[in-house]
């Protein structure tokens, strides 16, 4: 039975932020994977570009991080901008072209999103939100059972009995 594909592969957070070394207002946006890895907490490889009133994230696969300690957890990418307009369209791509687009409105306390569900992507306004909701939207790896080979001998010993 083919495995079936997770719906919400992204999730983001878009919220206001304050900058303390540079006394700044900004825009807040962390991308996380909802699949959870075991072995690593890798980044997000993501090109993006601001023109305009479009703000467009092109994403290129996962990287490890340049630290010693290996951790688990989900991979994650974050960039905050300043100065944007009140309104803005973000557009995460994938590698196969897909995208999800959403209109994003910015006040001065939060942030309102046209849509809470595009395509493969989950957006949050929240951070409360995003972080209790993490499990639930989770991509659980799966439990992968043990496979031990055989002892060739016993192998042989088991069929000779079979033919008994």
């Amino acid at each position: 039975m083919p495995a079936i594909k997770h719906p919400i592969e992204y999730r983001l957070l878009v919220q206001p932020t304050f900058d303390t070394t540079k006394h700044k207002d900004g825009i807040i946006f962390l991308l996380e994977t909802s699949k959870q890895f075991t072995n690593f907490s890798y980044i997000i490889d993501v090109k993006e570009s601001v023109e305009g009133k479009k703000i467009v994230w092109i994403l290129h696969g996962l990287r490890a991080p340049s630290m010693n300690m290996p951790s688990t957890g989900n991979a994650q990418y974050r960039s905050i901008y300043y100065d944007l307009g009140k309104e803005m369209d973000f557009t995460l791509i994938k590698k196969e072209k897909v995208e999800a687009s959403v209109s994003l409105k910015f006040l001065r306390s939060s942030v309102k999103s046209s849509a809470s569900i595009v395509n493969f992507l989950k957006i949050y306004t929240d951070e409360h939100e995003f972080i209790n909701n993490r499990m639930t939207d989770a991509d659980v790896p799966e439990n992968k059972p043990d496979v031990h080979r055989e002892h060739a001998a016993s192998k042989k010993l088991t069929n000779k009995k079979k033919k008994v």
